[in-house]
């Protein structure tokens, strides 16, 4: 199934405009987006970032990833790409029947990994149309928050069976094991499912994708290897219940990793979200310090939209515009008319650039 749909599957458009094959980058993003789409504006910002890239001629060196705008969001990425794993998703897909097994169901472990894999595939099926409709944070902190209920719940199944009994257990609860999975997989696949990976081809620069795509799925798959490799012995040291609760914890901090450090990306465009990974640009992305260029003669020129608001940036005449630059501290002071303020000159060093030796004049 999968080598006759990548038959019918169009190339990307970014790869197509790289290999400046640009007619066919437009098609391949008209026959993505719709034939009723109207694709100029983002056809253009994808023409625009290309050209920004292919300035830049030299090879990717392993220093550029050090930068801000990249290792931000592989390490979110890669964070997500932990918690997901690491609510035992794999676990339980591997282990259906023997938890099942496990848990005394009257129900058989086959048929109910049967209706597992149902529920599991229609709800994968239906989550793609909620992403772009509630956005990622939403979708991630509301799937979280579900599993770890259900995660909660069958480990309080197993803790009671330890407590009451097998056959007790089973007689009074037996329908949790199975309510509980169905629940978890449901809301896993509304959210964790897809989400991260969406993430992943939203925050990595174009620049890096490449590379940083790859590392983040190699360690989803590290992770993988890892839950399910240890699930087995989980149960044995720390018990059945245990082995849930530890799941059900590191997904509890799966929530407040997303809610604290992870951006919204709904509707921002691809430049938009690189800004927020940046240094240079506050959350808004506007330019956190204005950008001061100087020359032999000390002349210093002022962006007044791009100063801080604390400052009154009534345009100067020449007559009533002073600066002095200090030898010793590398400041600059401005007068205009009766207020002065000071700036000390610092290096610019952008996100995407090397440093130019320009300068950027910082409020003291």
């Amino acid at each position: 199934m999968l080598l006759v749909g990548m038959i019918f599957m169009p190339e990307t458009p970014i790869w197509l405009m790289a290999n400046k094959r640009e007619d066919e980058a437009r098609r391949a993003l008209q026959r993505l987006r719709g034939k009723r789409t109207n694709i100029d504006a983002e056809f253009v910002r994808i023409k625009e970032n290309q050209e920004k890239n292919d300035k830049k001629e030299h090879k990717i060196q392993p220093r550029e990833l050090l930068k801000g705008s990249v290792w931000k969001p592989l390490s979110i990425s890669m964070g997500i790409m932990f918690f997901q794993q690491f609510t035992g998703i794999n676990a339980m897909v591997f282990y259906t029947v023997n938890i099942f097994k496990s848990a005394g169901s009257s129900i058989d472990g086959r048929y109910a990994t049967i209706i597992v894999g149902v529920v599991q595939l229609i709800a994968t099926a239906f989550s793609g149309f909620f992403v772009d409709r509630y956005g990622r944070r939403i979708l991630l902190l509301g799937s979280a928050s579900i599993v770890s209920c259900s995660l909660a719940a069958m480990g309080s199944f197993f803790y009671i069976q330890d407590q009451w009994g097998p056959e007790l257990a089973t007689e009074k609860l037996g329908w949790l094991p199975l309510l509980s999975l169905i629940v978890f997989f449901i809301a896993f696949s509304g959210g964790y499912a897809n989400v991260p990976f969406i993430l992943m081809g939203e925050m990595f620069p174009a620049r890096y994708r490449s590379i940083l795509g790859p590392l983040s799925s190699s360690f989803n798959l590290c992770c993988t290897f890892i839950v399910v490799r240890s699930f087995p012995t989980m149960q044995i040291t720390i018990g059945k219940y245990g082995a849930f609760w530890f799941f059900m914890s590191c997904t509890l901090a799966g929530i407040v990793f997303v809610y604290f450090l992870l951006p919204e990306t709904k509707g921002k465009t691809l430049e938009d979200i690189e800004k927020i990974f940046s240094s240079k640009y506050d959350a808004a992305g506007v330019l956190k310090t204005a950008e001061m260029q100087a020359d032999n003669s000390l002349e210093v020129k002022i962006t007044p939209s791009t100063l801080s608001d604390d400052i009154e940036t009534n345009k100067p005449n020449d007559g009533n515009l002073r600066h002095q630059k200090s030898k010793n501290s590398g400041s600059v002071a401005l007068e205009n008319g009766n207020q002065i303020a000071t700036f000390s000159l610092k290096p610019i060093t952008d996100s995407e650039e090397e440093d130019d030796g320009s300068l950027v004049a910082a409020p003291l």
